[in-house]
């Protein structure tokens, strides 16, 4: 005989549907010189939890079984070739993030730098706008790298990796 499922979705253990985690994802502190920076990296983080199947996305935090919250650090950029005229032809750019997870009962946790720092290169240009758009398009994926990086820290989070918390307390 099967029960009734319960109001959150639950029923009976092999019938048990689990509710999506709810997920929201609060502006992220902009502290490097880049404009935009922190609306790019919210954009990369809110379309990869959507796309993960175990999580549902909302807009208010005080909904929210997790809330994602943080700050981008100053970019680390730095020259990496040169052409004979002592002009830079390729810049290296590093993207990291200070970020926490605040679970709906209010304990923290933070996540772990060094998963959330990146790096790539850029081509440099006579013409600023090209470099510019270089620019950008790195930021962009590193920015979508590092999001699905903290999709998958929140997985571990909502569902740890089992036996952890039995060695643990032994």
């Amino acid at each position: 005989m099967l029960s009734a499922p319960t109001p959150d979705g639950a029923g009976d253990a092999g019938n048990k549907a689990r509710r999506p985690t709810r997920v929201a994802v609060i502006a992220l502190r902009n502290d490097s010189p880049e404009p935009w920076l922190d609306r790019i990296l919210t954009d990369s983080m809110r379309r990869e939890i959507s796309a993960r199947g175990g999580f549902d996305f909302v807009n208010d935090p005080h909904r929210a079984d997790l809330t994602i919250r943080g700050r981008i650090r100053p970019l680390d950029v730095t020259s990496k070739s040169f052409s004979r005229f002592v002009a830079a032809l390729e810049y290296g750019l590093t993207l990291k993030l200070d970020l926490e997870v605040v679970r709906a009962r209010g304990d923290v946790v933070r996540l772990d730098p060094r998963m959330l720092t990146e790096s790539d290169v850029y081509l440099a240009s006579a013409d600023i706008e090209v470099t510019r758009s270089n620019r950008l398009e790195v930021l962009r994926r590193l920015s979508d790298l590092l999001a699905s990086r903290v999709a998958d820290s929140l997985e571990l989070i909502e569902d740890p990796i089992p036996g952890a918390n039995a060695q643990g307390a032994q």
